[in-house]
């Protein structure tokens, strides 16, 4: 049967549900150039106002993830678990959890019982990106063959890349035509786009970290519990065990927002100098929950979190994500030349304009500002500073006192650039109490 574009959008736009073979005259139109960006747009922000009901949402999910490879699998007697974030603010985890559930799993579980691949994507919006950071990394490819990627993964048990043509390929165009239609932030669309991808890992297991807040895309608790539930039914019912975690993000997840900057904070954190509590606590439970899914049920979560702790004091956990990077070309000693150099970027503070205790600092302000500073895409072509971003010297709950920096804008050493005219007032607030942020509303496990 014959279809037009625009009677489709003209259903979607009405509330109408669409029939699987609608939804897939989108998809392959797209894919083949008949259907352009504008009708997409078009399509995307109808979806935005109207929705989709679970039937559809999955089998947009579905199409997506059928326009391209699967990672083959000969069996099932390993484990393949992975994390995603809906994104967010100074979010690094995946950095952290590649290495750090490795070891455990390792140590605990047996060798090559489970393993780690890692698909993920780059800046949406306002929120920074997995890729971007890795890219920060001298030498670093992000873009692996599916068979390098399967040998890595049976020689190392992790990988971390990026979307290639044949991985999800009407997802990989979807993802940079939302980030600049103002179609980020639409709950199919987001259930759709993530599992998409990880479908194509052909996982066991998945955990997600569904952020909620002002430097989130679901900026409730309903909204992110919402968008949990339909993560983790959709996985389900495509036989992936999922739990999802709801975590807050009010103000910036740990010390540093930018792509050089986050990597070094996350070398920081597993050399043992220097762990921000929130991104420990959100780590922590994180690899806990993709452990206790790995372990078949030999490891509850609080046993799994015990053996995140003892791994964080030992050495191997940071030799291992030094090796992530190396592994795919990665130059390590180049990046920590790199980072002594950059110790000299220019800098900016802005501080305290009152004296008691720190009880705001807007995660989506701050990134907007780094975005602003050229630290992310205004646009599907542009590229990325990684050197510019934003260090935090205060969290909420802190005391402050008159005058105090809560925050320096690091600035661009590579092109002259002009420090942002920024008020203080619309990134922080001062109030003579407040208490700290809690990093962890909910675990829901399907």
């Amino acid at each position: 049967m014959k279809y037009q574009v625009t009677d489709i959008i003209r259903r979607k736009r009405a509330g109408q549900s669409l029939a699987p073979a609608e939804l897939s005259f989108l998809i392959q139109g797209y894919l083949d150039g008949s259907i352009k960006d504008y009708h997409l747009a078009a399509f995307l922000m109808a979806v935005c106002f109207q929705g989709m009901e679970t039937a559809e949402m999955r089998e947009w999910a579905r199409l997506m993830w059928h326009s391209g490879l699967t990672f083959p699998r000969e069996h099932r007697r390993d484990f393949w678990v992975d994390k995603h974030s809906t994104g967010g603010v100074g979010d690094k985890t995946s950095l952290l959890l590649v290495p750090l559930v490795h070891c455990v799993a390792e140590r605990v579980l047996g060798p090559a019982q489970v393993r780690i691949p890692m698909i993920s994507g780059r800046g949406l919006d306002f929120s920074g990106g997995t890729l971007d950071k890795l890219d920060s990394i001298p030498g670093f490819s992000s873009q692996l063959p599916i068979e390098r990627a399967m040998a890595q993964l049976r020689e190392t048990g992790f990988f971390m890349m990026g979307q290639t043509a044949d991985l999800a390929p009407a997802d990989r165009l979807l993802y940079s035509l939302r980030d600049v239609t103002g179609t980020t932030d639409c709950l199919p669309l987001i259930v759709s786009s993530i599992l998409s991808k990880k479908f194509a890992e052909n996982l066991d297991g998945l955990v997600f970290d569904v952020k909620f807040g002002g430097g989130a895309f679901m900026s409730t608790l309903e909204q992110g519990r919402a968008l949990a539930r339909a993560l983790t039914e959709t996985a389900t019912a495509e036989g992936v065990r999922a739990t999802a975690v709801l975590t807050p993000m009010h103000e910036p997840l740990g010390w540093k927002v930018g792509n050089q900057l986050e990597v070094e904070e996350c070398a920081d954190f597993l050399s043992g100098s220097a762990r921000e509590p929130g991104l420990a606590e959100v780590t922590l439970v994180l690899a806990s929950e993709m452990l206790a899914l790995a372990s078949r049920g030999k490891l509850s979560a609080e046993q799994a979190r015990g053996e995140c702790e003892k791994e964080l004091q030992g050495k191997a956990v940071y030799s291992t994500f030094v090796q992530m990077f190396e592994v795919q070309g990665g130059r390590w000693d180049a990046f920590e030349s790199r980072r002594k150099v950059l110790e000299n970027r220019p800098r900016c503070s802005v501080v305290a304009p009152s004296a008691g205790k720190l009880s705001r600092l807007d995660a989506l302000a701050i990134a907007k500002l780094v975005r602003s500073m050229g630290g992310g895409r205004q646009s599907k072509e542009s590229g990325i500073d990684f050197d510019v971003g934003v260090i935090v010297h205060k969290k909420v709950g802190d005391p402050v006192a008159v005058g105090e920096t809560v925050f320096e804008m690091v600035l661009s050493t590579d092109r002259t650039m002009d420090a942002p005219s920024v008020v203080a007032a619309d990134f922080i607030s001062v109030e003579p109490t407040a208490v700290p942020a809690r990093w962890i509303e909910e675990v829901i496990r399907a």
